[in-house]
């Protein structure tokens, strides 16, 4: 500014370096870093809250899901039925009774798919059931997933079915991975 004196620029430097100072110094002891009253209330109670969100999501897996094979939010690391090796077919039906051969299921769904079908996954093979009804000319869409346990031992197939003119879908009795074919 005109009419000031070189001299009295510094002071202005030298406060603005000394609250610098004083800043530093208060967030070192961790003065800078107190909550508002009640805040660390109400962090510590969301932090709880997670934790057992995340604790009770997979016990639902465990105590009330009636398709075990849907193993979302659940802990797979005490899974055997993740270690279940399968393997799936699928054929259609046509108008006049006749069953093809078996599908190239690669060729017509995602890979991702045929994983999720592959491990019994209920929701996703009943969608690929209603995906072929759509197709001309077909009256029936049957897949069967034929399984061995991780010690080798062959398992019960399971065989879901679609009827597309009247939309009925039969699935296994009792899956591989139910509360009743639990040991």
């Amino acid at each position: 500014m005109p009419g000031r004196s070189v001299e009295e620029a510094p002071s202005r430097v030298d406060n603005d370096a000394a609250a610098r100072e004083a800043r530093l110094a208060r967030a070192d002891a961790g003065g800078d870093l107190e909550m508002p009253s009640g805040g660390r209330g109400r962090v510590s109670a969301g932090v709880l809250a997670l934790l057992l969100l995340q604790l009770l999501l997979p016990l639902g897996y465990y105590t009330v899901r009636a398709d075990r094979y849907d193993e979302r939010f659940a802990w797979r690391m005490f899974s055997a039925i993740r270690l279940h090796q399968c393997t799936t077919e699928a054929v259609e039906v046509n108008a006049a009774g006749e069953e093809s051969e078996a599908l190239p299921l690669r060729r017509l769904v995602h890979v991702g798919w045929v994983s999720l079908m592959r491990r019994n996954r209920r929701d996703v093979i009943e969608a690929f059931l209603r995906r072929r009804c759509e197709e001309a000319g077909v009256r029936e869409v049957r897949l069967r997933n034929a399984c061995r346990s991780p010690g080798g031992e062959a398992l019960p197939a399971q065989r879901y079915a679609r009827v597309c003119t009247t939309g009925a879908v039969s699935t296994p009795e009792v899956s591989l991975g139910s509360r009743e074919s639990d040991p």
